[in-house]
């Protein structure tokens, strides 16, 4: 049997990698806890897995032959659908919001903020992961960015914007999400938005906390979601979300990925705009002072 095991070791690893296919392409995150292989194999791992089973591989042509077709295919799906090209068109009506996940450093950015405000001249900023512990210098920022009203909401979140903040519903469900809706007059409009981190626990099924966000932005009608979903673009949960609502997916800026640290490999942070707006560009920043990207959504 051991013997047996050793022979066939490669048609076990084949038959696993196919079986890896079939759940980031079919099956995906619908069946937990399957959907635990979903979110742990995103393209750029199954490129390097098949790349890994062509080494291995090489010496039998039928395999190598199928194992380099299939490699190629997902580099050329990959970037197809995780790497984009928009050229925004300058818009004196647009609107801008900064979203970023801080993941809980010893203090608030200051230096990284303040040039990424000044670059982009967002309406809103909106962060995640954000406890008390980091806020030292909260103080400082607000001295820095003196044109923002600044609230500190509960469930380790942060908001600022050019105008008066209204706090409108708050959900904070232990270790499944945590939202914030909020209603934002800016000097032109009113805006209502929402906050959203949703837990990066993969023993809980991501069904939950998808659909308690989707609820909650539908019953208050907001204008559009930002938030570390801790899922990717291709979950079967955001079928839902497109009813009502426009990924800015399509109009981002380079790769998609906003984790970890510049790396392309998941799509974490989304912003989700209501259809009755139109979205223009999404801008990603890296620092090392998150291992996420800040984004900055465009939208009319």
């Amino acid at each position: 049997m051991k013997l047996n095991l050793r022979q066939n070791y490669k048609a076990y690893l084949l038959f696993g990698y196919a079986f890896l296919l079939l759940v980031h392409f079919l099956i995906k995150d619908r069946i937990f806890p399957l959907s635990i292989l979903f979110y742990a194999s995103p393209m750029p791992i199954l490129i390097l897995v098949g790349l890994v089973l062509l080494v291995i591989c090489f010496r039998r042509k039928k395999i190598r032959i199928s194992l380099i077709i299939v490699c190629g295919i997902l580099i050329a799906l990959w970037f197809k659908n995780d790497y984009q090209t928009t050229k925004p068109v300058s818009n004196k009506e647009s609107s801008k919001v900064l979203f970023w996940n801080l993941a809980k450093r010893d203090q608030l950015p200051i230096d990284v903020l303040k040039e990424s405000v000044a670059n982009y001249q967002p309406d809103i900023l909106a962060f995640v992961e954000a406890p008390k512990e980091i806020l030292t210098n909260f103080e400082a920022l607000k001295l820095e960015l003196p044109d923002y009203n600044f609230e500190v909401l509960g469930g380790a979140m942060l908001i600022a914007a050019k105008g008066n903040i209204t706090l409108l519903d708050f959900v904070y469900e232990d270790d499944i999400q945590t939202s914030a809706v909020l209603k934002i007059t800016l000097r032109h409009k009113s805006v209502k938005m929402m906050i959203s981190d949703a837990t990066s626990n993969l023993l809980v099924d991501k069904k939950v906390p998808l659909g308690h966000i989707l609820n909650l932005a539908n019953q208050n009608q907001v204008d559009y979601i930002v938030g570390d979903f801790n899922i990717p673009y291709e979950s079967a949960f955001f079928d839902l979300y497109k009813e009502n609502f426009e990924s800015f997916h399509s109009c981002n800026d380079g790769f998609t990925a906003t984790w970890p640290m510049g790396i392309p490999l998941l799509e974490l942070d989304h912003v989700w705009l209501s259809k009755k707006h139109k979205p223009i560009v999404l801008k990603k920043e890296y620092s090392n002072a998150s291992d996420h990207a800040l984004i900055i959504a465009e939208y009319l």
